[in-house]
């Protein structure tokens, strides 16, 4: 996980240690190089402030933070050629473009997985495998990836519904019930469905799941578990959402993998005994 994730992810920061988290990540090419003492000057703390800190964000100490700092600016440095908003230029043909998004999907899915919480995906896949049934409250591109889900989940006998639209998710929120569960895709947080629902959700008691780049939790007094993905992405100045989506993606192919995992045997099972019916093709063996 990056200091950018562990960062914004700490709870219970004081406004000096959030100060600290902010000077960090303002000044990250220098925190390698920087004693713990030129850290509390800089921030106008203490060494015992800036300790505090570390083990805040699940560090030992301050060498462990700057190891960090410096992995985090040479995996930067190894994917600055990439330009996630505009990928190819003007002048670039198919090979070019073919090669520059393979580089970019496998950037987004790098940084993704650097700011995956294990612990935490663990803890939503065993949610989403023991609810009655999974709403997902999205719209637009993010509506891709939820159906494609929702196909993935049915493979293995498990009910998910992807609402459309803004009266088709207001009714299905109005009708859950605690033995569901709901996710919540949107990059920035900042979808203007996601509040009222988020109310709904946390009234009825239902689980609610966020799925979003890294500091996208806006509510987190309703938001039972959040996910980060890749925020390296500009929300408005880009040709599309080549990051955002692959990105997206893969969290839920991850989602996906450790709820299968739970119960594998199990839907092996359910997969071989449902494959003729569900693939009538007569194949050679």
């Amino acid at each position: 996980m990056t200091l950018e994730y562990l960062i914004h992810q700490a709870k219970h920061l004081t406004p000096v240690e959030a100060e600290i988290g902010a000077y960090i990540l303002g000044n990250l090419d220098r925190i390698p190089a920087m004693s713990i003492a030129d850290l509390a000057a800089g921030t106008s703390t203490s060494k015992s402030a800036v300790h505090r800190f570390c083990k805040k964000i699940d560090f030992d100490g301050f060498n462990d933070l700057k190891v960090a700092a410096a992995r985090d600016l040479a995996e930067a440095r190894s994917t600055a050629q990439i330009d996630v908003n505009y990928p190819f230029g003007e002048t670039d043909g198919p090979q070019p473009i073919a090669q520059k998004l393979a580089k970019l999907y496998e950037s987004a899915i790098q940084d993704t997985y650097r700011h995956i919480d294990f612990i935490q995906v663990q803890r939503v896949a065993r949610v989403l495998n023991k609810a009655s049934g999974i709403d997902i409250y999205t719209h637009a591109h993010n509506m891709n990836v939820a159906e494609n889900f929702q196909d993935k989940m049915l493979t293995i006998g498990k009910h998910v519904n992807c609402p459309h639209g803004f009266y088709n998710q207001r009714a299905t929120v109005l009708a859950s019930t605690p033995d569901r569960a709901a996710l919540l895709l949107s990059y920035s947080g900042r979808a203007s469905f996601m509040q009222p629902i988020l109310q709904v959700l946390a009234r009825k008691k239902v689980p609610a799941i966020l799925i979003g780049k890294a500091g996208s939790n806006l509510y987190p007094q309703y938001i039972t578990y959040a996910l980060s993905i890749s925020s390296q992405e500009n929300l408005r100045d880009r040709i599309s959402q080549f990051s955002s989506h692959i990105a997206m993606q893969y969290m839920m192919d991850v989602l996906f993998s450790c709820i299968y995992n739970l119960d594998r045997e199990k839907n092996i099972r359910y997969l071989q005994s449902s494959i003729d019916f569900m693939d009538d093709r007569d194949l050679e063996p």
